[in-house]
């Protein structure tokens, strides 16, 4: 009768690397975070209540609004586009989508449809050069999309002087 390491093949001998009969342990999956690929763009969904996205935050390539009998409100004003190019599908049934864009950047709103509702852009479909562009698809069935920049009491207490001011300083 043998009573060795030969008894035993799966046990690592001495001076020998560790070979599982299993393979490699498997490496956690980085989950990339939405609105970074089409298939999976970050989704603004408001049923009955509002959502909103304001002050400083991310603004990834792709977007999804899709207010059912309320409000979604994207507020752009200190926010950091990720891509010269930002694209905002609405897939709106009855329900109010709100632009706040800073002086510079373009809503292009000429692919979004509209049934009974409205859409209103007073911002234009062009973006000065090193700014982002919006652009905005789907439709709005009764609801409404208004993009616009901010009202003049919106810019109290922001911390600058006005139109074409950069963005405040969160912490010194």
């Amino acid at each position: 009768m043998v009573n060795g390491p030969e008894q035993w093949p799966l046990l690592p001998r001495p001076g020998q690397r560790d070979v599982s009969p299993i393979g490699p342990k498997p490496q956690p999956v980085r989950r990339q975070a939405p609105g970074y690929d089409p298939a999976d763009p970050l989704r603004l969904s408001a049923t009955w209540s509002s959502e909103s996205r304001r002050g400083r935050w991310l603004v990834p390539p792709y977007i999804t609004a899709a207010p059912n009998m309320s409000n979604v409100t994207l507020d752009l004003r200190d926010a950091v586009p990720e891509s010269d190019t930002i694209h905002l599908s609405v897939e709106g049934v009855a329900g109010r989508v709100l632009l706040i864009v800073p002086v510079g950047w373009g809503i292009d709103t000429d692919r979004l449809g509209k049934g009974i509702g409205s859409i209103r852009n007073r911002i234009g479909s062009l973006a000065l050069p090193g700014y982002p562009l919006v652009v905005v698809t789907g439709t709005v069935g009764m609801g409404s999309l208004v993009a616009r920049r901010e009202r003049f009491y919106e810019r109290w207490g922001r911390g600058h002087g006005g139109e074409g001011a950069g963005p405040r300083e969160l912490l010194r």
